[in-house]
């Protein structure tokens, strides 16, 4: 669609960053500011203007540090086209295929974000649709942003949105009937942290339709049987994300991020706990000497015997 070096308006294409079922993907410089950025193409460039501000006033709606930024929508050479933030770095999706599986801490850090993510987006009356590892980018420092809103919509004075749309590995069962809800996002989220510390998602089928039958039925094992070290309270958390009824799973990714702190605490005085018992430990290890006089231990830094007067 865009060649490297062509200029668009005020931008200068330098490289295709990839494209999906949505749109094409471009890295450009803005030559005014001369910063880059992202540009994101429609495919569908034969739809009406006010189908194609969609996505973009969805988004512009949002700002949070872990959702991409829009800058602008803009219409140049006949080709509609919206201006985003730029996150040097990679998708959760191009981490998880090189590392498999990370540490859970990494897996907590980036839950984290993703449900602050997604609760900023929930607050603002914005389903997501589409929360997967492709979707989810992770910048060179560690920030995590969550990206492309193609499929997302306003859930103002309805109960869910009713277009049947999303990654079925990710999808929520009521999602597959056209009854995405905000809990869908929230279950997309619990796939993700799933499969951060197992290495896939709960349910992987080339049949969409056995993926919905699976996750109807709840026949999802826990973690915590495929890896004992995953922390009981980790494995409760993803599961609680992953009930198959909604009035089930967390309502609010709030209480998502309220749990792991929860978690996170413990885990610290866990930790102190045991540090101090090392301790304990380590000065019980400590052998007392004995006074060569009467044969009974001497108290530490101890010269004189306090039984029978010697000195040691």
């Amino acid at each position: 669609m865009f060649l490297k070096g062509q200029k668009v308006g005020k931008y200068e294409i330098l490289r295709s960053l990839g494209s999906g079922g949505f749109g094409a993907v471009f890295l450009a410089r803005d030559t005014w500011l001369n910063i880059k950025v992202a540009i994101k193409v429609p495919h569908k460039q034969s739809l009406e203007l006010f189908k194609l501000l969609k996505e973009p006033r969805l988004q512009a709606a949002l700002n949070h540090p872990n959702i991409v930024r829009i800058i602008s929508a803009e219409k140049k050479n006949r080709f509609f086209f919206m201006v985003m933030e730029y996150v040097k770095g990679k998708t959760l999706e191009k981490i998880l295929e090189k590392e498999k599986v990370l540490s859970c801490e990494s897996a907590i850090n980036y839950l984290t974000q993703i449900a602050y993510g997604v609760d900023h987006a929930h607050k603002n009356k914005i389903i997501h649709r589409d929360i997967r590892p492709s979707n989810i980018m992770i910048s060179e420092e560690g920030t995590l942003k969550i990206t492309d809103f193609g499929t997302s919509a306003w859930l103002e004075n309805v109960p869910y949105a009713s277009t049947r749309i999303g990654s079925p590995p990710y999808m929520a069962p009521e999602q597959f009937l056209g009854k995405a809800s905000f809990t869908s996002d929230i279950y997309s989220t619990g796939c993700i942290f799933y499969e951060m510390i197992i290495g896939r998602p709960p349910i992987l089928d080339p049949d969409p339709f056995k993926i919905l039958e699976k996750a109807q039925e709840g026949k999802i094992t826990p973690p915590r049987l495929k890896n004992n070290t995953i922390p009981k309270d980790i494995d409760n958390i993803i599961m609680k994300c992953l009930a198959t009824k909604v009035e089930e799973r967390y309502q609010k990714a709030s209480e998502i991020i309220r749990d792991i702190s929860r978690f996170k605490g413990k885990d610290q005085k866990k930790s102190e706990i045991e540090d101090i018992w090392k301790r304990i430990k380590a000065r019980e290890r400590r052998a007392s000497p004995l006074c060569w006089n009467c044969r009974r231990p001497l108290p530490y830094k101890t010269k004189n015997c306090p039984h029978c007067g010697e000195s040691s």
